[in-house]
């Protein structure tokens, strides 16, 4: 059965999934080839990556969020203190 809809990950694993995401959209699938390859990528932390998971759909939205110039609402906050 394959998993329909986005499941928001808990926030430790949707800071790694921003994270990974936002390096994804601008470096390349190769960057994620490289995580799913090493021993890091086999971990639980990393199984966003794998197409099984209930959290790969929204870890594929935030690579598309951030391709299209996307920002995370604590980014935009720190870039409003700075001005």
């Amino acid at each position: 059965m394959a998993i329909q809809g986005i499941i928001r990950p808990p926030p430790d694993i949707r800071a790694v999934a921003d994270k990974t995401a936002s390096f994804v959209a601008k470096n390349g699938r190769g960057f994620e080839t490289r995580i799913r390859s090493s021993a890091k990528g086999k971990t639980p932390k990393f199984s966003f990556l794998h197409d099984s998971s209930p959290f790969h759909a929204y870890y594929e939205d935030r690579i598309v969020f951030y391709a299209n110039g996307g920002v995370d609402e604590k980014k935009e906050e720190d870039k409003k203190v700075e001005s």
